[in-house]
């Protein structure tokens, strides 16, 4: 295994390990497993199968890929790798203890040219997936939504916690993921009342770490790794206000695995780290994570085509994680140790750079 992935995996063994003995001798399901934060999620759950005697059953769409994600693990007796399609209701007549419902597009393409995509696991798999619960009888059942459910913040706010909401529009075209988390936290919430289905909800807020498709993901931070990989310099828009709270996979996988064995029914939990950070800070940790990368981070002035209005970046209100540290939780890791470490694993990974091209 690479060598970061498993100093990060040893690392949250270290602050956490006793908590994941509820998860001993049991059955654990990942939907969407192939995903950026849920392929992390997967492959620490390998890495402490063993141990724990857990049955780790993942589902994803593309079989292939998960194959190649997870080629190491294909042999193992307690690895079930499945891609049965639970939004036709299509689930194995199997028993899962716990539940990481974490199938959903998140990228922007995707609620352009594919809404109604985005909205089917949210909703029409998460409803069969609680029914599934239902009459097959569950542990705890967690949702993976998305600090998106907040909408606009009111102006002047500086912080957001987990009773806090703000403005939506339902017809704005990035609303097809919003209001489709929204109505999965609130039918984990009605099953958990109705049907006692203990269900939890995580809202997971700017998440990096070393798991990009660096080919399809579009985002600034992979399109940073792959121009590192790529021996290109780096050009970003001069403005200090451009800021992000960003949170390394690693302190996210804890996150979640802490809501899951430790969070309350019915409830939900910011997972985020401490930090808000400045984009041009960001780039120069990762130019800087090893002394064989020769790309520059490259600065130019604002023009007509930033999209976003001078001096005002990405500003926001900052994530609260108050009830996430309550669990027992703690961020491991500052910013510039994550986004330098996301660097040298790609680096590890002995990526090849071939007519500029990642191969």
């Amino acid at each position: 295994m690479n060598k970061i992935k498993t100093e990060d995996f040893e690392t949250i063994l270290s602050a956490y390990g006793d908590k994941f003995a509820k998860l001993r001798g049991c059955s654990v399901l990942v939907t969407g497993a192939t995903g950026m934060i849920s392929t992390y999620l997967s492959e620490f759950l390998l890495y402490i199968s063993d141990s724990l005697n857990i049955q780790l059953f993942l589902q994803c769409r593309n079989i292939n890929k998960a194959k190649k994600l997870f080629k190491d693990y294909l042999d193992k007796e307690n690895f079930h790798l499945m891609n049965f399609d639970f939004e036709n209701n299509e689930i194995p007549d199997i028993r899962f203890d716990y539940v990481l419902h974490a199938a959903s597009p998140a990228s922007t393409s995707a609620f352009e040219k594919a809404p109604v995509d985005v909205i089917s696991p949210n909703v029409i798999g998460t409803w069969y997936l609680l029914q599934h619960a239902k009459r097959k009888g569950i542990i705890k059942f967690l949702v993976f939504s998305s600090g998106s459910v907040y909408g606009q913040s009111e102006k002047g706010k500086t912080s957001i916690a987990e009773e806090d909401y703000g403005v939506i529009d339902p017809l704005w075209y990035r609303s097809c993921y919003v209001e489709s988390k929204r109505l999965s936290e609130q039918m984990g919430m009605a099953f958990w009342k109705q049907y006692n289905i203990p269900s939890s909800f995580v809202r997971i807020c700017h998440t990096y770490g070393p798991t990009f498709d660096l080919e399809k993901d579009l985002r600034i931070v992979p399109r940073i790794i792959k121009q590192i990989l790529n021996e290109e310099d780096i050009t970003i828009y001069k403005d200090p206000n451009s800021v992000a709270q960003y949170t390394y996979v690693a302190d996210i996988i804890s996150a979640v695995l802490l809501v899951l064995l430790e969070g309350e029914s019915g409830g939900a939990y910011n997972a985020c780290g401490d930090d808000i950070v400045k984009i041009d800070d960001v780039i120069d940790w990762m130019v800087h994570a090893d002394p064989d990368i020769h790309s520059k981070m490259v600065e130019k002035e604002i023009d007509e085509n930033y999209k976003f209005g001078k001096n005002s970046g990405t500003l926001f209100p900052k994530f609260s994680n108050r009830k996430l540290t309550e669990l027992g939780w703690r961020q491991l890791y500052t910013p510039k140790d994550g986004f330098a470490r996301i660097v040298r694993c790609y680096m590890e990974d002995n990526q090849k750079i071939c007519g500029g091209v990642i191969t």
